[in-house]
Formats: C-alpha cells, sequence, structure tokens
C-alpha cells in the first residue's frame, strides 16, 4: 500500500510537470532619489523607487515540436521613503535674523526721514502761504487807506 501510494505520488508530480512549463524571468531596477530642501530649515527625503518587470513564459506540456509559448509580461512600480530628515542650520538662522533685523532698522529710519521731509515741507508751505496772506493784507490796507486827492486823510482816534 505504502509503494502504491509513493509511486502515484512521483507520477502525479512527474505529469504536472511535464504538461504545463513555465519560465519565469524577473528584472529589478531601483533609483535612489535625493531630495534636499533648503530654507530656515534643511529637509531631506531620501526615496527608493523599485521598477519590477516580471515576464512568464508559458508552454503547453503536450508533445508537440514548436509550440507558440504564451509570453506573460507585468510591470510593477513600487515606491517608498527611506528617509525624511529635517535639520536646523543655526548659523542660517542667525544670519536670517540679522538680514531681518537689518532691514527693520532701515525701514524704520527711513520713515522717519520721510515724516520729516514731510513736516518741513508742510512748515515751508505754511510759511509761504503766510507770507502770501501778508502781501495780500498789505496790499488791501494800501487800497483801503489810499483816499482820493481832495479828500481829506483819515484819522486814527
Amino acid at each position: 500500500m505504502k509503494k502504491i501510494i509513493l509511486s502515484l505520488g512521483i507520477a502525479i508530480f512527474t505529469l504536472t510537470g511535464i504538461n504545463a512549463q513555465e519560465n519565469k524571468d524577473v528584472q529589478s531596477t531601483t533609483t535612489v532619489k535625493k531630495v534636499t530642501q533648503k530654507g530656515t530649515d534643511v529637509k531631506t527625503k531620501i526615496i527608493a523607487e523599485t521598477e519590477t518587470d516580471k515576464e512568464t513564459i508559458k508552454v503547453e506540456g503536450n508533445e508537440k515540436q514548436d509550440q507558440a509559448a504564451d509570453v506573460i509580461k507585468d510591470k510593477n512600480i513600487d515606491s517608498k521613503v527611506v528617509a525624511d530628515d529635517v535639520t536646523v542650520d543655526v548659523a542660517n538662522q542667525q544670519q536670517m535674523i540679522s538680514i531681518k533685523q537689518q532691514q527693520q532698522a532701515e525701514l524704520a529710519k527711513k520713515i522717519a526721514d520721510q515724516k520729516a521731509e514731510a513736516a518741513a515741507k508742510a512748515e515751508k508751505e505754511r510759511q509761504a502761504k503766510l507770507l502770501q496772506q501778508q502781501k495780500e493784507l498789505e496790499a488791501r490796507r494800501a487800497a483801503l487807506t489810499k483816499r482820493p486827492e481832495g479828500m481829506a486823510k483819515l484819522k486814527k482816534d
């Protein structure tokens, strides 16, 4: 009984191997990309992209010669983040802070200069207007105090 079962098992494995023949070919390509983003923080990402091409060649297991083979192609792309790192560049941050402070100081100085210039211009315009008003007042006064030739001069009380 043991011999019969063993011979049946060997026969089944042999027939299945003969009937359907498959040849598998697997090609894998891995590309590693490093992406760095700079600013106040330096962000670094390492991405591994694996491209796998699988080719399976199937031939029917009958006894004919020169059989047509079926080629099945399967393409798979897999992306995986290997490392994700964020580092802080302290020297760069200090430089950026000092530059920002300088810009703010310059801006405050420019604003103060513009305000002083505007005040000086306004004062100059006010003085010019006041001078013009005084000239007009003198002209009016002269016109009012001028009397025709036969009239007596006005007396002040």
